[in-house]
């Protein structure tokens, strides 16, 4: 469990980042400015600034560590035109990320690139399509090749299969008919080693993820009747969270809090439940959410989400 959590909040960070449009035929279904809006009176869900801050503590050999990450999404059009993340862990100096986009001339992502404050590019993605379709995802970190990939990329009805060039490595992605990721099985050669299971409900939600092999986990998901603004923004960009990811990453929570069609107000994982704090303003527009997980003096993770408006 401890895991898994820890995943999550890493992944939820990266991915708030760089999520991006990169292939419309499989869309999900589904003027920048500060200051906080999400307490008006107002109904309008266009996002220009979307805060989300994460707070790890961990236990790790019986030394305490402590990190915490600090990230603005800048959004214009309901798309993600930039970001700036600050990273800290505990008695180091500050790291800051800053991240751009580059598009074609079909608006799909061809690079995601972070420049820290130095004016030093640290990594870069590269994004390349084959009639629409995304063929390729190559990422380089410039200081330290290990965590380098190459990601290619076929299709067939409503599989999409990513083999990593070196690796024995492959994932199948299955969507289904409303283009929505309800399984992904990763296979070492010919056997599999891990697969999670989507499901929804007729609102759009997901219900639950189950996932088997090297990491066994059972998670519900519980939502609020008002509007996701995250999801337009994030479904303009629908597979990148799941094809740049690792073959182990879960994609459950994340489709809870980027792509569901109400805002994610709880869940249970493996039996421990959590409830979220969310408040709105006075038409039902969420302000903010903040995700607490305590498991005890081993793991301790918070993640505070503002959501600023245009008005």
């Amino acid at each position: 469990m401890k895991k898994i959590l820890l995943l999550l909040c890493a992944f939820t960070v990266i991915t708030a980042c760089e999520n991006e449009p990169l292939d419309p035929d499989f869309a999900g279904g589904n003027n920048n400015g500060g200051g906080n809006n999400g307490g008006s009176d107002s109904a309008d869900l266009t996002l220009s600034v979307y805060e989300l801050d994460t707070d790890t503590a961990i236990n790790f050999l019986g030394i305490p560590i402590q990190t915490v990450t600090n990230s603005d999404i800048n959004i214009s059009d309901n798309k993600i035109v930039s970001s700036t993340t600050v990273f800290q862990v505990e008695g180091a100096p500050n790291e800051t990320e800053n991240q751009s986009f580059t598009r074609n001339a079909q608006g799909q992502i061809t690079s995601n690139v972070s420049v820290n404050s130095n004016g030093v590019t640290t990594n870069e993605y590269i994004i390349s399509y084959t009639n629409g379709q995304i063929s390729q995802i190559t990422y380089d970190y410039f200081e330290d090749d290990f965590d380098d990939y190459t990601y290619n990329f076929t299709y067939d009805g409503n599989l999409i299969t990513r083999t990593e060039v070196g690796s024995n490595i492959s994932t199948v992605f299955t969507v289904d008919g409303f283009d929505r990721v309800i399984k992904k099985e990763s296979f070492d050669g010919t056997t599999s080693i891990q697969v999670e299971t989507i499901t929804y409900n007729g609102l759009g939600n997901i219900s639950s993820s189950v996932g088997t092999g090297e990491l066994d986990s059972n998670y519900t998901y519980s939502f609020d009747d008002n509007t996701n603004p995250l999801q337009i923004v994030y479904n303009d960009n629908y597979l990148l969270n799941f094809l740049s990811d690792d073959y182990s990453d879960e994609i459950g929570p994340l489709i809870a809090q980027f792509h569901s069609t109400n805002n994610w107000n709880g869940a249970t994982f493996n039996g421990d439940t959590f409830t979220f704090d969310l408040e709105y303003n006075a038409v039902g527009r969420i302000a903010s959410r903040d995700i607490a997980y305590d498991f005890g003096p081993d793991l301790m993770v918070e993640i505070n989400e503002r959501f600023n408006y245009v008005n």
